[in-house]
């Protein structure tokens, strides 16, 4: 039996951090989206619903906080789970995470198995 492979939207305004994570992630069997913007992202999630998303913090223009609220509001998104990745690391930037309704904080810089835990953990409880 064929396992399904997970699709995941990456969010970040870094273009060498998503090449490498990109890289990482599709030879460990996902599939992967890049958005450089929250409203790239938001363009990618309606053409083709991902099975999660991460998405960085502080991105020009739009936040990543922002990014999750509108997703959450958003029908079509409304239940897509979220993980926070981000350099920012205190107690408020994970707590504003949640509150804005992340399923998962990750902190940069992190290990490509923290990556892939935290993923598959938010993917088994979504």
């Amino acid at each position: 039996m064929a396992e399904e492979t997970p699709t995941i939207l990456l969010v970040d305004d870094d273009e060498a951090y998503c090449t490498i994570i990109r890289e990482l992630l599709v030879r460990h069997n996902f599939q992967v989206r890049v958005a450089g913007t929250a409203e790239e992202a938001l363009h990618l999630m309606r053409q083709e619903r991902p099975d999660i998303i991460l998405t960085d913090i502080m991105m020009p223009e739009v936040d990543g906080l922002t990014l999750i609220r509108r997703i959450r509001s958003n029908p079509i998104g409304a239940d897509i789970p979220t993980v926070v990745v981000s350099a920012l690391v205190l107690a408020r930037e994970r707590n504003a995470a949640t509150q804005a309704g992340a399923d998962a904080f990750l902190a940069k810089p992190f290990s490509f198995s923290e990556l892939r835990t935290t993923i598959q953990n938010v993917l088994a409880v979504g």
